[in-house]
C-alpha cells in the first residue's frame, strides 16, 4: 500500500544515501532525495537500485541560480537540472523540485527576474525531453529570494511547468491561505514553524492551521513532509491523519 505522506530524506543528511534510503524506507514508500552534500545524486544515485521506493527528487540547493544576471552561471545552473532530469529518469522519479533562484542586489531585483522568466523557457523545453516533472517551489522569507508570492504561478502554467508548494515558506510570507486557494500544485512540501524561522518542525508543532489548510489542497498532489528528524516525521504523519481522519467518539 502506498504512503500518503511521504518522507524527504532532509530529516537524515548526516547518513550517506545507501544508509539513508533504507532508513526512511522502513517508515514509508515515497521518498524524496535532496540532491545534496552525501545525498548528491551525481555522485550517490547507483544507491536507489538497492532500494525500491517511489522517488522524487529536490534539485541540488547551492552553486544553482536560474535567475542569475550572469548568463554563464544561468547556463551552467539550466545544464545541472537537464543532467539531473536525465538522472530522476533513471530512477524514475516523478518530480523534480528545483528553487526559482535569487537576487544578490535588490537594484537587480527586474533583471534578475527576466533572466528567471528565460529558464523557464529552457525549463519547458528541458521537460520535454524527459519523464520527470520539473516543479518550481515558493521560497522562504529571505529578501533577495524570488517566488515569495504567488505572482509566479501564472507564469509556470503558461508554460506548462509545475508548482511545488512549501507550506512552511508561504506561511513565512504570509501567503499560505493565497497559495492554497489560488493554485493547483503537482507536489506539497509540509512542515510547520512559527511565521518567524523556517524552522521545519513537525505538523503541528507550530502556528499554521492545517485543518484550514489540508481542504484546499489538491488530492491528486504527492505530498513529502520535510523536517530535520524522523521523530517529526512520525509526529506529522500522525497529526495530519488525525486531521484528515478524526477518530469518531462512540456515543455514551
Amino acid at each position: 500500500m502506498t504512503a500518503r505522506y511521504g518522507c524527504s530524506t532532509f530529516c537524515c543528511m548526516n547518513l550517506p544515501l545507501c544508509e539513508a534510503l533504507p532508513f526512511v524506507r522502513e517508515k514509508t514508500d515515497r521518498i524524496e532525495i535532496v540532491s545534496e552534500g552525501l545525498h548528491d545524486l551525481f555522485r550517490y544515485h547507483e544507491d536507489c537500485q538497492s532500494v525500491s521506493a517511489h522517488y522524487t527528487v529536490h534539485a541540488p540547493l547551492s552553486d544553482i541560480n536560474l535567475a542569475s544576471t550572469n548568463e554563464r552561471i544561468r547556463a551552467a545552473s539550466l545544464g545541472v537540472i537537464d543532467d539531473l532530469c536525465g538522472i530522476c529518469d533513471s530512477i524514475h522519479a516523478t518530480v523534480l523540485v528545483v528553487h526559482p533562484g535569487y537576487f544578490p542586489w535588490e537594484n537587480m531585483r527586474s533583471v534578475s527576474r527576466e533572466s528567471l522568466l528565460r529558464s523557464l523557457d529552457d525549463l519547458c523545453i528541458v521537460q520535454q525531453e524527459h519523464d520527470v516533472r520539473i516543479g518550481i517551489e515558493n521560497m522562504g522569507s529571505w529578501e533577495c529570494l524570488h517566488f515569495r508570492q504567488p505572482d509566479l504561478v501564472p507564469e509556470l502554467a503558461s508554460r506548462d511547468i509545475g508548482f511545488v508548494l512549501d507550506v512552511g515558506h508561504a506561511r513565512l510570507n504570509n501567503a499560505l491561505e493565497t497559495f492554497a486557494e489560488t493554485s493547483a500544485p503537482c507536489h506539497i512540501h509540509l512542515h510547520d514553524n512559527t511565521g518567524s524561522n523556517d524552522d521545519h518542525a513537525a505538523c503541528g508543532a507550530g502556528t499554521i492551521d492545517f485543518a484550514r489548510i489540508l481542504p484546499h489542497l489538491p488530492d491528486n498532489a504527492s505530498r513529502v513532509i520535510e523536517v530535520s528528524d524522523i521523530a517529526a516525521y512520525e509526529r506529522s504523519v500522525a497529526f495530519l491523519t488525525g486531521l484528515e481522519h478524526p477518530i469518531k467518539q462512540n456515543p455514551a
